[in-house]
């Protein structure tokens, strides 16, 4: 195996680190809307996208844990589980986003259609970014700048909780500064590798496909056509 620059070495044992920030800022943004009230919660569906969600989170960090620790052979076995948790979390997304259409009580019409396109928009940032990651799986340093990038794919939900929650900002500024954030750290990343001449454009790719997903959701809610595209995914006859 060929030796991993020290640069780069350095980046992958910080991202350990770095992950391990999503768990408290995850326990602080969904205390108010799930953790306290968890038990109370009937809804399967909430329980089950919370549960692959934290699988996520927890699988992203144990491999960067083993891959710090040089435990590479259990990283690539307990990587496999990705295959079916990536799945189940496209899954489960869009189960959500269905039945918040089918329970209006929750929140007009007009807010579940522009929550669908984030929702939308999230899941496809992070899918790309996890297809290219397992895509680079033979090069070990390309492969973590992907799974990497599904972490910052989540950001959205956890700060924008956070955002509502403590400071009581709403739609569209909620979006306009969790997407900000998430964009900064990605152009972070960039001037990280280009000072370090890494010769990797993962995170450029990135950042082009996150800003080509987040332009839309300031104008494409209101349009007629995503008004369609939303009022038939209602009415698809979804479990």
């Amino acid at each position: 195996m060929a030796t991993v620059p020290v640069p780069a070495a350095a980046l992958l044992r910080r991202s350990a680190l770095y992950l391990t920030l999503l768990v408290p800022l995850i326990a602080v943004g969904f205390w108010p809307s799930y953790f306290a009230r968890a038990l109370d919660e009937p809804q399967w569906r909430i329980h089950a996208h919370g549960a692959l969600m934290f699988s996520w989170v927890a699988l992203l960090l144990a491999q960067a844990f083993l891959v710090r620790a040089n435990r590479r052979p259990l990283h690539r076995r307990l990587g496999r589980v990705s295959f079916v948790l990536v799945p189940l979390i496209v899954l489960s997304s869009l189960s959500v986003a269905h039945w918040r259409f089918n329970h209006p009580a929750n929140d007009p019409f007009d807010t579940l259609a522009y929550f669908l396109y984030v929702q939308v928009a999230l899941l496809a940032q992070f899918v790309v970014a996890w297809s290219l990651a397992m895509a680079n799986r033979a090069q070990p340093l390309v492969h973590a700048r992907y799974m990497l990038c599904t972490a910052l794919a989540i950001v959205d939900p956890i700060v924008a909780r956070i955002a509502y929650n403590t400071l009581d900002i709403d739609i569209p500024w909620l979006q306009a500064i969790t997407y900000g954030l998430v964009d900064a750290i990605l152009l972070a990343l960039i001037a990280w590798e280009r000072r370090h001449a890494s010769g990797s454009t993962a995170f450029e790719r990135m950042l082009a496909l996150f800003v080509a997903t987040q332009v839309p959701t300031f104008f494409l809610w209101t349009t007629p056509a995503w008004r369609s595209f939303a009022t038939w995914f209602a009415a698809l006859p979804l479990p």
